[in-house]
């Protein structure tokens, strides 16, 4: 099966990387074409639209940072669905929020295509290993078709039904990762102000109940006052708005996600682009 990859950005270069090595034949395509060079030396093809991707390619994936990014492959002119019929696979990798989620599969659909929304766990490092775990929903058939090179790029793949249930666990997925990182990150800028080591605060609650290997990871990049972008604060703000709106749709009592939301709101000010870790500056400063 010929694979179409649509945004390669720092999780779609790492996937769609991975894809390539692994034998298939890869068409991509990128806004900005200086991110596809590196795959273009190694065999893929670039494409000038996502029109022309969609026509080459059996199965079309997306990963890009939002709605608006999504809209602006799909639709007008040059968009996939413009080409889209019977034998194509769409599958949205971005996290999006669950009403577009339908909304993408619901126009997929009328073009006689088949559809999977298929949100990721898993930052930068993992998307280059090819250890992303997999959250999909969606035709079934789609999904049986894409196990061999979901298997390439991820540890671990979840069938969840249908569309939105996959959006909706990415959602609260990173409602928890936010407001529990955020937390912990403002427990060690609460230690620094009263007088405390905070690396040496780490270190003791890393050895008890507050052992992760995810928050060792961030935590200790912090330390070393090391924001490099493995997953944007702007791009969890984004989510976490998602998360509001949806906790707003089913009437949902979150007093924490709506503070955590609000430190986010303030570390856009400055922070927007480095890692979303950096919320911990805004206790700091």
């Amino acid at each position: 099966m010929n694979i179409g990859f649509i945004g390669l950005g720092i999780m779609g270069s790492g996937m769609a990387n991975n894809l390539l090595k692994s034998g298939f034949s890869m068409y991509v395509f990128n806004r900005t074409r200086e991110k596809a060079k590196e795959l273009e030396n190694n065999g893929a093809k670039f494409c000038s639209t996502p029109k022309e991707l969609a026509e080459k390619s059996d199965l079309i994936f997306m990963m890009l940072t939002d709605v608006k990014a999504c809209r602006a492959v799909s639709e007008g002119k040059e968009g996939f669905l413009e080409i889209l019929g019977k034998g194509k696979i769409v599958v949205n990798f971005s996290t999006v929020h669950p009403n577009y989620s339908l909304e993408l599969r619901n126009m997929v659909k009328e073009k006689g295509a088949l559809f999977l929304e298929s949100p990721v766990l898993g930052s930068k490092i993992p998307a280059q290993k090819g250890e992303l775990v997999i959250l999909a929903a969606g035709d079934k058939e789609a999904f049986e078709a894409c196990t061999n090179s979901f298997e390439k790029i991820s540890k671990k793949t979840i069938y969840l039904g249908d569309v939105p249930k996959a959006s909706y666990v990415k959602v609260v997925n990173n409602e928890a990762f936010a407001t529990s990182l955020t937390a912990y990150l403002e427990g060690l800028a609460f230690a620094k102000k009263i007088g405390l080591d905070p690396e040496m605060v780490f270190n003791i609650l890393n050895a008890g109940a507050l052992a992760n290997p995810y928050f060792e990871f961030k935590i200790k990049k912090v330390l070393d006052d090391d924001f490099e972008t493995h997953f944007s604060l702007a791009n969890m703000k984004k989510d976490l708005g998602y998360a509001i709106s949806v906790a707003d749709e089913f009437k949902c009592y979150c007093p924490t996600l709506a503070a955590v939301n609000e430190v986010f709101k303030k570390g856009l000010k400055k922070h927007a682009n480095e890692d979303m870790s950096a919320i911990y500056k805004v206790f700091d400063e």
